[in-house]
């Protein structure tokens, strides 16, 4: 091939990938219509739009009923329905001395007409009704883009409305009037988080020695996971030659069907144990949780007890109560007294 020809199918090839790659990234960020409701819901599903969100802000210059000026505090929920695959949502924004200066219901429901997804909204903007409809523009990957449609107080006004699922448990929603010259409204929200907020009041997580009857040295590390959802307390034996063994596991989570923070406990001899946190009380620097449980443990016994866990700066003191096995009353070798457990500072 004549060199010249040859750069030339070069320079083509070059230009060929240099547009497919662009092609490709605008692709990956341009907006598509859901097929069908499923595919609608499950995008929601997928990215944990149910639940409850919170967000904190100034009001801005924006909505009909709404003045600019007033800090609030907004909560928004989801639900789905299965009988009528229905994504439901509501939002509460108030002040900080309690006054309502939003709420409101609406859903999103599949539009046979338009072959698309649409929503629906009504409720009282400072105690003044208003309704709204939103025209879905697109989804991409994280951010799903709406017209919103409002009237208010006789006065019809349409928004651009843009949600982007910043992380699991992180949300930014954009709204903007549409022809307007002033910047959008960007708020940022976060999912609550019932029991990890009240799981940190316990101020368990960190790292705790215990020195056994043998010398050893008996270490729990309790610490966050599932992005601050999940307490999880997990304790090793230290040996000489600086190995550890594994003994148990001590999880703390929100379980939502019994609206309380449930915990699992498993150990090296098979042990499984459900329970669940009765209280945290806060005095002063010391936090004190008290615990119930019962399960399976030494074999086909059935253990219960009620646990206290005392926390302060520097120590973390476990005692329990009414232990039973098999509902009689039964003192183990551990049990009858208290351990005491010291915080591990790490040396900066």
């Amino acid at each position: 091939m004549h060199k010249h020809l040859l750069s030339i199918a070069i320079m083509f090839i070059i230009l060929s990938l240099t547009a497919a790659t662009q092609a490709w990234s605008q692709d990956s960020d341009a907006m598509s219509m859901p097929k069908n409701m499923d595919e609608f819901v499950n995008w929601h599903l997928d990215r944990g739009a149910c639940g409850s969100w919170v967000e904190s802000g100034v009001t801005k210059d924006m909505w009909v009923g709404i003045p600019a000026g007033l800090s609030y505090t907004n909560t928004n929920s989801m639900r789905y329905d299965t009988g009528t695959k229905q994504l439901f949502n509501s939002h509460h924004m108030v002040t900080e001395d309690g006054r309502v200066i939003s709420t409101g219901t609406g859903l999103m429901y599949w539009d046979a007409e338009r072959n698309a997804p649409m929503a629906t909204g009504s409720g009282f903007d400072m105690g003044k009704p208003y309704s709204g409809t939103s025209t879905l523009k697109g989804m991409n990957e994280n951010t799903i883009s709406w017209v919103y449609t409002e009237i208010s107080q006789g006065k019809s006004t349409a928004y651009d409305n843009t949600i982007e699922y910043t992380g699991p448990n992180t949300r930014t929603n954009t709204v903007g009037v549409q022809g307007a010259s002033d910047a959008p409204w960007t708020t940022k929200g976060t999912r609550v988080n019932k029991g990890g907020d009240l799981l940190k009041m316990t101020r368990l997580a960190g790292t705790w020695d215990f020195t056994m009857p043998d010398g050893s040295t008996q270490r729990t590390v309790i610490s966050w996971i599932a992005d601050e959802h999940v307490l999880k307390q997990e304790r090793h034996i230290l040996a000489d030659d600086g190995s550890k063994n594994s003994s148990d596991l001590y999880l703390m989570y929100w379980n939502p069907v019994d609206d309380d923070i449930s915990t699992l406990y498993l150990d090296d001899h098979g042990t499984v144990i459900h329970g669940r946190i009765e209280s945290i009380s806060v005095e002063g620097d010391k936090v004190t949780v008290i615990s119930r449980h019962e399960g399976s443990r030494y074999g086909d016994l059935t253990m219960s007890t009620q646990m206290t866990q005392v926390v302060d700066a520097r120590t973390l003191t476990t005692s329990f109560q009414h232990m039973a096995l098999d509902g009689s009353p039964h003192q183990l070798s551990w049990s009858g007294k208290s351990s005491v457990n010291t915080r591990v500072v790490e040396k900066k």
